[in-house]
């Protein structure tokens, strides 16, 4: 009997369904073919391009453009893998400063989708129509199209139905698409961009500096902004302040390419330092400008990701330029440019209490022995709730003052005499907190009506989260209820009915913006008590001092009286410092008695 021959485990693919396989790294989602074709039309030298979508985009992606065109020859090979314009040879590799170069992006959404591409070179009197679906051979003809290019992808993955089922919301999708489109249209500022979902309002942004590209497309003001302008890099940064709760606000660039890059990343955050809360991240726009033979960018399909011959100088360069931006702030005329947030003074001199004439300069210093200033109403924090007593030793301090209008200054006659430095900011926030928390897991926290509704409007994104977590903002004294289609275009505007007891004034859009990014994932999180508690905390900052306050002696009382009952280790929610303790003996060692 003959020898059994193993049947063959290896199959060579059939080059329709290896198509299929490749596309998925390019392509994973509607937003992806945004990405590609906006790039496109940015080679083509467009100085106006347009998007469209339909159902999130798995109905319909249109972009048009009116950048140089496709000649007849040229349109269908364009459809082909690895067939590009961008580079003919091995050392092209190494001076890439086009957005694409790899020839996979147009074969790979056809090779998944139907795809219509019109397009007319300047001067031509005829346009070429070509035609493919799902990777079929292409269907070419003469056209009457205006000069530029179209594109038009219908039915995202319909031949590829198992992707096709992990797609989310059209809103969502289309969410994720206006990301691309807003980072593609931040660092192109010359070029005119508008996107728009379905019948909804189009987003649009006029040619100019990235400074006005900034206010376009996220409404933030000059004088909120520092610019960045050091060697090999470029852009703004956030004026300094309380930052965002994630990274998604920092956008990073290399020679104008959208990247992915954690030690850039890190660079931005090392480069402010502590002058942003733990745990926060700050806005910025930062563009690396660097020779194209020092960095490689052909190590992802979607070219998102770069690596740099010299990693640690692009991280050296990057964080010098955001500390020297944020330094230009003590420039002369710089700080009225720049409101310096509350609570994080940095414009302010440190050394106000040395030298010999500090009994002389007490005025000018902010030191106030006395309480006799006209004062607005009490704050909401101070109100007697018959809580226990946990930290008896702050009943019996007596307030002998006041620095910089922030700083409580408490003497103790007990134990051989002691005195404390108590952050108000700090000690407010630590009370209202441990109360908040404490009427979460209980009895509910107190809210209070609007008179007037507040609206708030939001991206597709931020509906999502704000629709995820409603169930907790409500818990947390906030009622929030649907009001129709959004003016950002693909959101929701919601209205802000009642919100919680503690927080007196001001527009909370910010705030919710915040707490719902933060909880719409908590169903999915392993530490759920950490993300409430997180939120608390930002309830709590928003609803007590802020910046310099002079309290009446009354009001500094009532604080001590709160820290009296709260079991803590000095420190405020964030695990800042709350209150610092010095003894008669340290300033008597300090004076060498």
């Amino acid at each position: 009997m003959p020898p059994m021959h193993p049947m063959p485990k290896i199959n060579v693919l059939d080059s329709l369904l290896a198509s299929k396989i490749a596309a998925g790294e390019v392509i994973d989602r509607p937003s992806s073919v945004v990405k590609e074709l906006m790039e496109n039309s940015i080679d083509a030298g467009a100085s106006s391009i347009g998007v469209y979508l339909a159902e999130g985009g798995k109905r319909v992606i249109k972009v048009t453009d009116n950048g140089e065109g496709i000649s007849r020859e040229d349109a269908p090979l364009a459809f082909l893998r690895h067939a590009t314009s961008k580079i003919s040879k091995e050392e092209d590799l190494d001076a890439v400063l086009t957005m694409g170069f790899r020839g996979e992006a147009l074969a790979s959404v056809a090779s998944i989708s139907r795809v219509t591409l019109k397009t007319r070179r300047r001067m031509e009197t005829e346009g070429t129509l070509v035609s493919i679906e799902g990777g079929a051979p292409p269907l070419v003809s003469g056209d009457g199209c205006p000069e530029g290019t179209l594109i038009e992808v219908k039915d995202l993955f319909f031949n590829t139905p198992a992707r096709l089922k992990f797609l989310r919301s059209s809103d969502s999708e289309y969410g994720r698409a206006l990301e691309i489109f807003k980072r593609l249209a931040l660092i192109n500022p010359k070029t005119r961009f508008k996107i728009q979902h379905g019948s909804g309002r189009p987003v649009e942004t006029s040619p100019g500096a990235l400074k006005d590209r900034i206010f376009d497309l996220f409404g933030i003001a000059e004088k909120d902004i520092i610019q960045v302008n050091a060697p090999f890099v470029e852009g703004y940064i956030g004026a300094l302040g309380d930052g965002y709760p994630t990274s998604k606000w920092l956008f990073i660039y290399v020679n104008e390419r959208v990247v992915r890059d954690k030690s850039i990343n890190r660079a931005v955050m090392d480069g402010y330092g502590q002058m942003l809360p733990s745990g926060r991240f700050p806005f910025a726009i930062i563009d690396v400008k660097i020779p194209p033979e020092d960095v490689d960018i052909n190590i992802h399909p979607t070219k998102s990701e770069v690596r740099f011959r010299n990693q640690s100088f692009v991280y050296d360069a990057v964080k010098l330029a955001v500390r020297g931006a944020i330094g230009s702030l003590s420039a002369p005329g710089r700080q009225t440019a720049v409101q310096t947030p509350s609570g994080y003074g940095y414009n302010r001199p440190f050394s106000r209490l040395s030298g010999p004439q500090f009994a002389e300069e007490s005025a000018s210093t902010g030191y106030s022995p006395g309480f006799s200033e006209p004062l607005p109403p009490p704050l909401p924090f101070l109100r007697d709730e018959g809580d226990g007593v946990k930290n008896p030793e702050f009943l019996g301090l007596e307030i002998v003052g006041q620095l910089w209008g922030e700083f409580l200054i408490a003497e103790s006659h007990s134990s051989g005499g002691e005195y404390y430095v108590i952050d108000q900011h700090g000690a407010a926030e630590r009370a209202a907190f441990e109360r908040l928390k404490k009427r979460f897991y209980g009895e509910g926290i107190r809210r209070q009506l609007l008179l007037i509704p507040e609206r708030i409007e939001t991206t597709p994104d931020e509906k999502d989260a704000i629709l995820a977590s409603v169930g907790y903002l409500d818990r947390m004294g906030f009622e929030i209820i649907p009001f129709g289609p959004s003016l950002k275009g693909g959101g929701e505007s919601f209205l802000i009915k009642s919100v919680p007891e503690v927080l007196k004034s001001g527009r909370c859009d910010k705030l919710i913006g915040e707490l719902s990014e933060e909880l719409s994932n908590v169903g999915g999180s392993l530490k759920i008590e950490d993300k409430l508690e997180g939120a608390l905390m930002r309830i709590a900052c928003h609803s007590v001092i802020r910046g310099p306050r002079q309290l009446t002696k009354e009001e500094g009382a009532a604080l001590l009286k709160e820290l009296a009952r709260i079991d803590f280790a000095s420190h405020c929610p964030h695990g800042r410092p709350v209150v610092k303790k010095y003894s008669r003996k340290d300033i008597e060692s300090a004076f060498k008695r």
